[in-house]
């Protein structure tokens, strides 16, 4: 029977031999691990390497003397050959708009939904205002957006390494990579494009193809960009742009992040103009607004040359909202973010009369506007000063689509605004105070005696306030209904052809510079005939009755 002793010193010998014929040099490129409490070298082997690769391998390779023993912390080096290996997916964690997906081997394709898993070979296309999030094995994300096509060429992960090789190629369009740093020369991240290839081990970039061109920008950490067998390491802070079939240049600075105009307050005025101080520098600016700042659906994609941009109108709720400009290359600069809460729902209707900064001359005015669709009633104010300190009226549960001041005013200057309250019974933001003049009825004029010449005949009347216009009419009956002299006048006076003869009637009102008409003058009665030319008055039915017979 053979002793206890050299039944442990056998194997280790047997190592050591092993160690010593086989053993290759220990590589820079090698997968280390460091050795846990309660590891052996068995249960390591079966985990991480591959059927074929035995557990003396991994034994010899490392110079472990006693297999029995594994030391906590020590560090054991594992050829990248000899790992397992297994195809890797990526996740849709978040789609926003129409985008479309190719599977491998299928000539179809479906419309991407968030939870869909994606293999290697995935085709994937987004449309106009749409954009999608992908996370891949490791954590690693993706932004695509707007009119961009991806392929998932290459996406494997080495056992429970944790180490990820993703290779993405971009046909057209832009993507944003927020890369998980990654630990083992095995891992790799890759976008390639018609003109470039950009690859890092753990960084925040962007990458786009377009219009025979292709950049690369960089936010956090570096990015090697290759291009026609040149390559150009790209620091954070940097983009380079490369026209397709060129070599890369030397990174150039981004611009920095613009100062965004920040709300303060609950944004409940919509649209919202969004604003930020101009950088020196940029051509123009994209402006980006999501659900979170982990921006994974793009709510809004636009770029703009103004400093300025009127967000979508979207539900109550949290928003971020980044802004980065763009330089005469094309390069986009680093982002500026901010978020704001939009309560600014359900929106006051649409104000009907009176309009800001017009007159009203009832002095009980009557107030009216459109009806909101998701309106349950409205609440209403009237008040003499804008801030609403103490309203003159007031109603909370209006329904229709108008309201009358209960009481007589005095004439000046008055404010009313509105709001909506929904099904629920939310109320939403005031209109802004709505300012409007109560001022008398301009004078109704009467009509002169006329004056006649031997073709013609005039009118006339007292003049009003500068500015004010005259409607005048004639007509043979007295209800006006198809008047023969129908015109508007910037004098107080009417000179025509004399009209023929037999019974008119005149009447005239005055129209304000505002478009207002007042009310008619009192209705004047003449006669015409074609006797010796003498001019009479006779009144009488509570009108004044002119006689010119001619």
């Amino acid at each position: 029977m053979m002793h206890p002793t050299r039944n442990r010193l056998l194997p280790a010998l047997a190592g050591l031999l092993l160690a010593f014929s086989i053993v290759p040099t220990l590589s820079a490129a090698d997968w280390t691990y460091r050795v846990r409490p309660q590891d052996n070298i068995w249960d390591l082997s079966s985990r991480y390497l591959k059927p074929d690769v035995s557990w003396q391998k991994l034994q010899a390779y490392n110079k472990v003397a006693d297999p029995y023993h594994l030391p906590p912390g020590m560090t054991l080096h594992v050829p990248i050959a000899w790992l397992r290996v297994q195809p890797a997916n990526a996740t849709v964690m978040a789609v926003m708009g129409s985008a479309h997906v190719q599977l491998l081997g299928e000539t179809q394709t479906e419309t991407v939904t968030p939870g869909m898993t994606l293999g290697i070979g995935t085709h994937l296309t987004t449309d106009a205002n749409a954009s999608l999030t992908l996370q891949f094995a490791d954590g690693s994300r993706l932004l695509m957006e707007q009119d961009s096509t991806l392929d998932l060429d290459q996406m494997s992960a080495y056992g429970r390494t944790g180490m990820v090789d993703t290779r993405l190629r971009l046909q057209r369009g832009h993507v944003v990579n927020a890369v998980t740093p990654m630990n083992g020369v095995g891992a790799h991240f890759s976008v390639e494009t018609p003109g470039t290839i950009s690859s890092v081990r753990g960084t925040h970039f962007r990458v786009t193809a377009d219009e025979g061109q292709s950049r690369t920008e960089v936010l956090t950490g570096r990015v090697d960009v290759a291009g026609d067998r040149a390559h150009v390491l790209v620091p954070k802070e940097h983009g380079v742009a490369v026209a397709d079939g060129t070599k890369p240049t030397q990174a150039q600075p981004l611009l920095p992040a613009p100062a965004l105009h920040c709300p303060t307050q609950p944004v409940g005025k919509l649209p919202y103009v969004f604003a930020w101080t101009p950088l020196d520098g940029a051509t123009g600016y994209r402006v980006q607004m999501a659900a979170n700042d982990r921006f994974e659906a793009l709510l809004l994609d636009h770029v703009t040359s103004s400093s300025q941009l009127s967000l979508p109108d979207v539900p109550d709720g949290d928003y971020a909202v980044r802004v980065h400009g763009i330089d005469a290359q094309k390069l986009e600069g680093e982002d500026g973010v901010c978020t704001l809460h939009i309560n600014g729902h359900p929106q006051p209707p649409l104000v009907m009369e009176p309009l800001p900064g017009s007159k009203a001359r009832d002095t009980r005015p009557r107030f009216r506007w459109t009806e909101s669709l998701e309106a349950a009633s409205y609440v209403w104010q009237l008040a003499a000063d804008e801030s609403f300190t103490q309203p003159l009226a007031s109603e909370t549960q209006l329904t229709g689509d108008s309201a009358r001041a209960p009481n007589a005013l005095s004439y000046g200057r008055y404010y009313w605004r509105i709001a909506t309250r929904d099904k629920s019974g939310k109320v939403g933001p005031f209109t802004d105070p709505l300012p409007f003049d109560l001022v008398p009825q301009p004078p109704a004029p009467e009509v002169g005696k006329p004056k006649s010449s031997k073709s013609d005949v005039s009118f006339g009347w007292p003049a009003g306030t500068p500015g004010q216009r005259y409607h005048i009419q004639m007509d043979h009956h007295p209800d006006f209904a198809h008047p023969q002299i129908d015109q508007t006048l910037d004098q107080p006076m009417l000179q025509i052809k004399k009209p023929g003869s037999g019974t008119w009637y005149v009447r005239v009102q005055t129209i304000d510079s505002d478009g207002y008409a007042g009310l008619w003058g009192a209705v004047q009665k003449i006669r015409l005939g074609c006797l010796a030319c003498r001019i009479g008055a006779i009144a009488g039915g509570g009108g004044l009755v002119l006689w010119l017979l001619l």
